[in-house]
């Protein structure tokens, strides 16, 4: 539980918003809220909006891309989405809290357990085995996790992404794809309700992409919630759904038409490689 008071309590609250998405006669609250949400740096004397007044909302279950040009506002949003970063003006609600009202420690307990992070570079530690770098987010969980469950659930992650034979391989003995597996199964080791992707395929090659593409959508499948920034078009046709933003603002949100299926894809580009090797 977090520590802070109005932190647990909001936590613990499920009384369901006024505003609410229906689906029937059920309510459901989104996971990601952001109403009114500004985002302002200061350079020098400089004032830059990175974000203008946007309010946005994701239902438990969704896979979304966020997609816009440098400067667009895209990784400030992803910033405070992860909780990496707090509002200038307006609200953001992580499952119904209100990360504004969080001190840092807070903030970081409310990460820990409610998000897992996919970068672009991996971040993986170069002389730990796969197990170990999976088992790192489980080290400031609090309460502590047993070593035994820690590395019980461990292996479920690794099993889960293709690479339950290589818990005690190293970074360097793994290629691209399966680094970035080894990443996937670190952000879902302390079983998040939301996986934030920032760039997941930039450092891999096309039929790598699509592999890891296919494991976002098994997670999707199974109920994750799945948030990526991406600045490929074809990339983004494996979502639910496109926000795109730019000079601050959401210019578009759009729900996919003609959605690629990883596991459809991945045949198309094995047979068009077998018909290059035939000719």
């Amino acid at each position: 539980m977090l520590r802070g008071h109005k932190a647990t309590a909001r936590l613990a609250e499920r009384v369901v918003s006024g505003d609410a998405d229906t689906v029937g006669c059920v309510a459901m609250e989104p996971i990601i809220k952001l109403e009114n949400f500004s985002k302002t740096y200061y350079t020098g004397e400089v004032e830059v909006h990175a974000v203008r007044s946007v309010s946005l909302k994701i239902q438990p279950g969704e896979f979304v891309a966020i997609m816009g040009a440098s400067g667009s506002g895209k990784s400030t949003m992803m910033n405070t989405i992860g909780c990496l970063d707090r509002p200038t003006s307006g609200r953001y609600l992580l499952d119904g809290v209100d990360i504004g009202e969080l001190d840092r420690d807070d903030l970081a307990d409310l990460r820990n357990q409610k998000i897992g992070f996919v970068f672009q570079g991996f971040n993986l530690l170069t002389r730990t085995s796969a197990m170990e770098n999976v088992e790192l987010p489980m080290l400031y969980s609090r309460p502590g996790i047993r070593n035994r469950e820690q590395r019980a659930r461990a292996e479920k992650a690794l099993e889960l992404v293709g690479l339950g034979d290589r818990v005690d391989h190293h970074p360097s003995q793994l290629s691209g794809g399966q680094q970035q597996r080894v990443a996937i199964a670190r952000a879902l080791v302390n079983q998040p309700k939301l996986v934030l992707a920032d760039e997941p395929t930039g450092n891999l090659d096309t039929h790598t992409s699509i592999e890891i593409m296919g494991i976002f959508q098994q997670l999707n499948d199974q109920g994750m919630t799945v948030i990526m920034v991406t600045h490929e078009l074809d990339i983004a046709r494996y979502c639910q759904r496109v926000v795109v933003m730019r000079d601050g603002l959401v210019r578009s949100d759009e729900a996919v038409k003609d959605r690629f299926l990883a596991t459809e894809e991945l045949a198309k580009l094995d047979a068009e490689q077998k018909a290059v090797q035939l000719t």
